[in-house]
């Protein structure tokens, strides 16, 4: 399981030296955080499992409480990006990016180029839509009606309403960060405040 932690954190120490090399940060900042936040917990993970008395054993709650709070700031992103991306207007749609998750499972990301205070942009939303809506009811070159964040012309969203990932992100999250902290809570008398006789 600690190699798993290592591999997190690499990922993510690769993701944030890319956000802070292309400068994303000022464009996409809550995603950004997100991601720095990510790298950090896990990292705080991989020293406990390195460097901390019975490190392997205490990695899997930080582990569990790193990817509660990854799956939890992922569903406060949906709910932040539906309130602060209020602004109606006009883009390009230029074709979609896909993400292939486990089981044949993917998500669909569209891609987006339009104008804002005489600036282009040429962004992917932080919504997923589904492979079939995208096909059927939008054609790369058309234009359509998505909603930008005017502190942060990069970010928008499709649709102003909450979508069920993003609450199940939430949930799923909440529930990690609460069962690795109770399996801390648990572990943490046996493993340092046992009495020696």
């Amino acid at each position: 399981m600690p190699v798993i932690v290592h591999i997190f954190t690499i990922l993510f120490a690769i993701l944030c030296f890319m956000i802070i090399k292309k400068k994303r940060y000022k464009e996409m900042p809550v995603i950004c955080f997100i991601m720095f936040v990510s790298f950090i917990s896990f990292g705080i993970s991989s020293l406990i499992a390195i460097f901390a008395p019975y490190g392997e054993i205490l990695s899997y709650p930080c582990m569990i409480m790193a990817l509660g709070l990854l799956l939890l700031l992922v569903g406060i992103n949906d709910l932040y990006s539906i309130f602060r991306c209020t602004k109606r207007i006009e883009g390009v749609y230029c074709g979609y990016n896909t993400y292939y998750g486990s089981h044949g499972v993917s998500s669909y990301s569209p891609v987006f180029e339009y104008t804002y205070n005489g600036a282009l942009y040429h962004e992917q939303t932080t919504q997923t839509v589904s492979r079939r809506q995208l096909t059927k009811n939008m054609t790369k070159g058309n234009r359509y009606s998505i909603y930008i964040n005017p502190k942060c012309p990069g970010v928008y969203v499709l649709f102003r309403r909450l979508r069920a990932g993003g609450v199940v992100c939430f949930i799923i999250g909440t529930a990690f960060m609460a069962a690795g902290a109770v399996i801390l809570y648990a572990l943490f008398p046996v493993l340092f405040l046992t009495k020696k006789f």
